[in-house]
């Protein structure tokens, strides 16, 4: 049985329990996403399981934190891809594994952030994005924003835009995305001088999300078309 996917919002809660900064357990939180789709789920996927199971902090191999950004709804990311990233395209931003032989949570944030990003960027547009936000990768403390904390406010803000009936391709303006970012400010702390630094990268990795969410949507679509006429045809 397929799991059910997560909304960004699910994974960044996720992501912040396996990391030590949500008070409610890593498979909690899956139980929740899986029973609130699929009463009948089969419950949490076994590298969870064992991802759960281990002690704080957490670390991530990289074919974990595939299995992770697969979770997440109208996403999809390859092992291999993720390997080039971490070996090429991106080595400088995410370095060498900082939990052992495994990534850090924040390593992971990073790259789920880049798979984000990828729908739209390239990878020279992404290092400069993201460099401005996590500078030393060896050093958590010279960041504008905690990689996690980043993927989580982007997550809030998705959870707010995607939800919205109303919403159209039209409505995800510039000024559209801010005046949500500026609702959501008042759910999450982060100082004003942050926000500063942030919100336009943030307005860039939305937009991202929602060139594919609006993508998906067009294929869905087309797909329900061309069963009516094969209908009409049969």
């Amino acid at each position: 049985m397929t799991t059910a996917k997560l909304t960004r919002l699910e994974m960044a809660e996720l992501l912040l329990s396996l990391k030590g900064e949500f008070d409610v357990p890593p498979l909690t939180i899956i139980n929740k996403s899986i029973h609130s789709r699929n009463p009948a789920g089969s419950g949490p996927p076994e590298f969870l399981k064992r991802i759960a199971s281990r002690d704080l902090p957490y670390g991530l191999s990289t074919n974990e934190i595939v299995e992770l950004g697969n979770l997440c709804d109208f996403a999809t990311l390859s092992s291999t891809s993720l390997q080039n990233w971490i070996k090429r395209d991106i080595r400088e931003l995410i370095g060498p594994p900082l939990q052992g032989k495994k990534y850090s949570i924040d390593q992971a944030a990073i790259l789920l952030t880049v798979k984000d990003l990828k729908i739209v960027y390239d990878f020279g547009t992404i290092r400069y994005l993201l460099t401005a936000l996590f500078n030393t990768i060896t050093d958590r403390s010279d960041d504008v924003i905690s990689p996690v904390t980043y993927y989580h406010i982007y997550a809030l803000l998705l959870e707010s835009l995607l939800k919205e009936p109303s919403c159209s391709p039209l409505e995800f303006s510039e000024e559209y995305i801010i005046q949500v970012i500026e609702d959501t400010k008042k759910e999450i702390w982060v100082p004003e001088e942050t926000w500063d630094h942030i919100e336009d990268i943030l307005v860039l990795t939305i937009l991202a999300v929602a060139a594919f969410h609006f993508h998906q949507r067009a294929k869905f679509f087309l797909d329900k078309h061309l069963q009516k006429q094969k209908g009409k045809l049969s």
